[in-house]
């Protein structure tokens, strides 16, 4: 007998919160970064000279935020924004003194230099979020305010969104990775991971020609199809994958949404498995 069917999958929460606080990490890490680069970017002799009080402050700030980031990176992301936020107007606040711009520009052209840089710790520099961040900052430039707030908006659900899909990624990847070793450590041969459609999928054949295929999608579901059992073996070996992906792995596997396959070769041993498709909760 064979089975397929799908089951709903998350990482045990203090594994998943481990990978949050990774993610949190990395994104402090890019926005210290950019900070650094957005200071290093003021180039105008003039804006220099206005804004030098205000870095001179800043500038230790950031470092001691660094220092904080392994330890208390929740934290540390918020002090960064804090700052961050004060650094662009400090910066605003020197162009418009050099250039002469209304209160108004000030706080639009600050809004969307720290798009910027928050795009830039979430996101490729080519993604959606940091162009959204660019064009705030020029329609800030040039005065367009209504349409400078909209793009920095813009800019920060992109963000906030790139962020997101970066933590769903890595948790995804953490599954597929126990996902592989328990297969293998079930006698499997496998093949590398391959992406098809959105859809991680693995594979894994035993001498005995019993099949194993599972898929792993992005709204956090693992698909599974296991060919060629005879009786309930099928079930077994997935009940050994669930164990091992829950006590090594983190991985726990929601209530199944299973059919069975071929119940005309069920063995006189398993004839009260079920047959047809069935919901267990």
């Amino acid at each position: 007998m064979s089975m397929s069917g799908q089951r709903p999958l998350e990482l045990e929460r203090a594994r998943a919160e481990a990978l949050r606080l990774d993610q949190v990490r990395q994104e402090c890490a890019a926005l210290a970064d950019a900070c650094d680069a957005t200071i290093r970017d003021v180039r105008d002799v003039a804006v220099q000279q206005l804004v030098s009080g205000d870095l001179r402050k800043i500038a230790p700030e950031l470092r001691e935020i660094r220092r904080q980031i392994s330890e208390a990176p929740d934290e540390s992301r918020t002090a960064l924004l804090e700052a961050s936020r004060r650094l662009h107007q400090a910066i605003a606040r020197a162009e418009a003194a050099a250039n002469r711009w209304e209160q108004e520009q000030v706080a639009a052209v600050a809004a969307a230099r720290q798009a910027q840089a928050v795009a830039a710790a979430t996101g490729p520099s080519d993604g959606e979020a940091a162009a959204l961040g660019r064009r705030a900052l020029a329609l800030a430039a040039q005065g367009a305010i209504a349409d400078a707030a909209e793009a920095t908006a813009s800019s920060q659900e992109a963000a906030r969104a790139a962020s997101a899909a970066a933590l769903d990624e890595k948790i995804r990847r953490e599954v597929v990775k126990g996902l592989l070793k328990t297969l293998k450590e079930m006698g499997f041969v496998t093949v590398d991971p391959q992406l098809q459609a959105g859809l991680v999928v693995l594979e894994g054949r035993l001498a005995s020609g019993r099949r194993a295929r599972f898929e792993v999608s992005l709204d956090g579901n693992l698909g599974f199809d296991l060919d060629g059992y005879e009786g309930s073996g099928c079930a077994a070996d997935m009940e050994k994958v669930e164990t091992v992906l829950r006590d090594r792995f983190g991985v726990k596997l929601g209530p199944p949404q299973v059919v069975w396959k071929n119940p005309d070769r069920i063995t006189k041993g398993a004839r009260d498995v079920p047959t047809g498709t069935t919901r267990k909760r």
